[in-house]
C-alpha cells in the first residue's frame, strides 16, 4: 500500500504568513527609519525569504517520508509564495493608502518631472495618456499587484532551485 501525499495547504499557509510578516516587518522598519529602501534591509529579507522557503520545502519532505519531487516542492513554495503574497498585498495596500500616502505621490511628481525633462514638448492626448499611465502606475492596486506577482516570480525561482537541491526521489 501506497503512502498518502501530506497535504501542502498547512505548510502553505505557516510559511506563507511568515513570509508575508517578513515583507509588513520590513515595510514598518523602513517607515520608522524614515528611508525608502536600503540595501542591508534588502540583502537580509532576501536571505531570511530564501530561509523560510527551504524551511517550509524541507518540512513538506520530512511530512512525505524524506521523499521530495521537484513538482511537489514547487506546489510548496508557489503556494508559500501565494499566501505571503497576498498578505504582502493587502498590507502595502493600507500602508500605502493610510500610513504613508505621501509615497505614491512624491512617486508620482518624480515620473511627472522626470517625463516632462525628458519630453518637454508633450501636449494634448499624449500629455493626458501619459499622465493616465502615470496615476495607473502609482496606484495602490499597481504596487499591490506588482507585489504579488513579484512573490510569486521570486518564490517560482527559490522554490525551484531549492526544491532541486532537495530532490530525493527514494
Amino acid at each position: 500500500m501506497e503512502n498518502e501525499k501530506p497535504t501542502i495547504k498547512p505548510i502553505a499557509i505557516n510559511y506563507g504568513i511568515y513570509l508575508g510578516v517578513l515583507t509588513i516587518a520590513s515595510l514598518i522598519i523602513l517607515y520608522v527609519l524614515n528611508i525608502e529602501s536600503h540595501w542591508i534591509a534588502s540583502v537580509l529579507s532576501t536571505v531570511i525569504t530564501i530561509i523560510i522557503f527551504f524551511y517550509g520545502i524541507s518540512e513538506y519532505k520530512k511530512l512525505n517520508s524524506n521523499v521530495l519531487s521537484i513538482k511537489d516542492g514547487l506546489k510548496t513554495g508557489m503556494g508559500m509564495a501565494l499566501v505571503g503574497g497576498i498578505i504582502s498585498a493587502i498590507y502595502a495596500a493600507i500602508h500605502y493608502g493610510y500610513v504613508m500616502p505621501e509615497f505614491l505621490e512624491g512617486k508620482k511628481e518624480e515620473a511627472i518631472d522626470a517625463m516632462m525633462t525628458q519630453n518637454p514638448n508633450l501636449k494634448g492626448d499624449e500629455l493626458d495618456t501619459a499622465l493616465k499611465i502615470i496615476d495607473v502606475t502609482t496606484s495602490e492596486f499597481f504596487i499591490c499587484t506588482m507585489m504579488l506577482l513579484g512573490s510569486l516570480f521570486f518564490g517560482f525561482l527559490v522554490s525551484l532551485i531549492i526544491s532541486a537541491i532537495l530532490k530525493n526521489d527514494r
